[in-house]
């Protein structure tokens, strides 16, 4: 995990080393307090959000 949070790697290479799934993965970043954004400003999340919500909604 602290490999994780340091970024030397990637969420999926976590979870392989680990053994777990995504899932799993996802609920051990919490424990560890660990984003799954972690290079993404709210305002950059903000926007993919709105940007999704915009292409789910032409279609």
């Amino acid at each position: 995990m602290e490999l994780l949070l340091r970024h030397d790697i990637s969420a999926g290479r976590a979870a392989k080393l680990l053994g777990i799934d995504r899932w799993q993965r996802s609920d051990l970043m919490d424990v560890y307090d660990i984003s799954p954004f972690p290079d993404q400003t709210r305002e950059e999340l903000e926007r993919e959000v709105a940007y999704a919500m915009h292409m789910l909604e032409r279609n």
